[in-house]
């Protein structure tokens, strides 16, 4: 063998165990990545069985925190609900307190209202029964005076009727006839004699017939006062039945405001709020009026041709002085600013219900029926139209250096400046709902700056 052939045998066998060696590698790296795939696909389906399980692990995991929080959630919304419930049945509570409390009020002021009344009543009442007590007793001494003169001309019915019968007895027993008076005349001495006689028989007849109409007017007159008697018993014995039942309502309003006292007495807290206010109203309404008067004064100075008739007091013109002088004269006939009852005098007064305390009224309370208007009390002019917190609406009339004030009016059909007549409307005057819509003035008397008793004023 030649080394040419030699050397490309041994070439050929390098080539040959290259090719093998190469496919060797490819095998074991084609066997190399079979069983890498498949440890792969075997590691994938554990790796995915491991993922699934962590996955499910880390689920419950993650679901635990969760379900806490969910629990925590729920319960703070069942907590909410539960404070919302209870938020709102307090609320309902409130509103059934206010309600409630509401309701005492009113029915306390309706009370008061009522009790106020009552001992305005009961006053009036009382009134009454001393009216019917004296009228009864004068009645009384009537009837007894009248007894007493009928005593009298009986006694003197007896005398006379006694003559009168002596005086027939007589000339029965003498039996004086005509033919015998003629004889008596005939047989006189003289003329003079005679006449006297004529005279004498004229005046026994004159006598007679004057003795038997004064026994006929005594009789009669016995009569008319007998028949005086007894129409004053009568009239006596109606008046007493009517005392008695006069006296028997007045017992039962006084049992009816013992009840009321004792009711009211536990709302004494109320009932001083309820004072406080009003008294507070009051007082605005007062100062108002007096820094009214105050510049009306200051303005009328400025005026010309006026005169005042106090010091810095109001001055008036010819026309308003007039005024002022009728007003004057009329105290005690005025007319009513609405028809009602008085339940709340002038001045200091002891509280119907609160012990030791004294209530100071700067006019009068007039209680009247719903829908009641007030009107003016005498003719002038309509000096300020203005409203005070607590007495609602107000109106003020001059009357000269008078003043009449009329509060808690809601709709006023006056203007400032404009004059007003006698009995015109002022305005419709407040309904209290919690006096079962009844209407109460608030009624004024001033002269110049001091308050007057509007009761001294007002017809009785």
């Amino acid at each position: 063998m030649s080394i040419r052939r030699f050397f490309i045998f041994m070439m050929v066998l390098l080539v040959g165990c290259v090719a093998g060696y190469v496919g060797d590698n490819d095998l074991w790296a084609q066997t190399r990545k079979t069983a890498q795939h498949t440890s792969a696909n075997k590691g994938a389906k554990t790796g995915a069985k491991t993922n699934s399980t962590a996955k499910k692990a880390t689920t419950q995991k993650k679901s635990a925190p969760q379900q806490k929080r969910a629990t925590t959630s729920a319960k703070k919304k069942e907590d909410i609900n539960t404070l919302k419930n209870k938020q709102d049945k307090l609320k309902r509570e409130m509103q059934n307190t206010d309600k409630k409390l509401s309701e005492t009020r009113r029915n306390t002021m309706q009370s008061l209202r009522e009790l106020e009344r009552l001992n305005e009543d009961i006053v009036y009442r009382d009134q009454i029964i001393k009216k019917q007590a004296d009228e009864l007793n004068r009645y009384t001494d009537q009837i007894d005076s009248l007894n007493a003169s009928i005593d009298k001309l009986s006694v003197e019915y007896e005398k006379l009727k006694k003559k009168q019968s002596d005086m027939i007895y007589y000339a029965f027993m003498t039996k004086n006839t005509q033919s015998d008076f003629i004889i008596y005349i005939l047989s006189s001495k003289d003329f003079q004699e005679a006449y006297r006689r004529v005279i004498y028989l004229s005046n026994l007849a004159t006598i007679r017939k004057e003795q038997s109409a004064e026994l006929s007017r005594t009789k009669h007159d016995i009569q008319v006062r007998r028949d005086k008697v007894d129409k004053l018993k009568s009239t006596t014995k109606s008046l007493m039945a009517k005392q008695e039942k006069e006296k028997e309502f007045a017992l039962y309003q006084k049992q009816k405001q013992d009840k009321l006292l004792v009711s009211l007495k536990a709302q004494e807290k109320l009932l001083k709020n309820e004072l406080e206010k009003q008294q507070l109203a009051s007082e605005r309404l007062n100062q108002k009026i007096q820094n009214i008067i105050s510049q009306q004064a200051e303005a009328a100075k400025k005026r010309k041709k006026t005169q005042s008739t106090t010091k810095d007091g109001y001055a008036m013109t010819k026309e308003e002085t007039t005024v002022a002088g009728g007003f004057e004269k009329n105290q005690g006939k005025l007319p009513w600013p609405v028809k009602g009852t008085i339940t709340g005098n002038f001045g200091k007064q002891p509280h119907p219900v609160l012990k030791d305390v004294t209530v100071n009224n700067k006019g009068i309370y007039i209680t009247a029926a719903p829908g009641s208007k007030a009107t003016a009390v005498y003719d002038g002019t309509v000096s300020q139209c203005f409203s005070v917190p607590g007495n609602n609406n107000a109106v003020i009339i001059r009357h000269g250096n008078f003043l009449t004030v009329y509060a808690n009016l809601t709709d006023i059909y006056v203007k400032s400046g404009t004059k007003i007549a006698k009995g015109a409307p002022i305005g419709k005057i407040y309904e209290d709902s919690d006096d079962k819509n009844k209407a109460t003035l608030f009624f004024q008397v001033w002269k110049e700056k001091n308050l007057l008793n509007p009761q001294q004023w007002l017809k009785r």
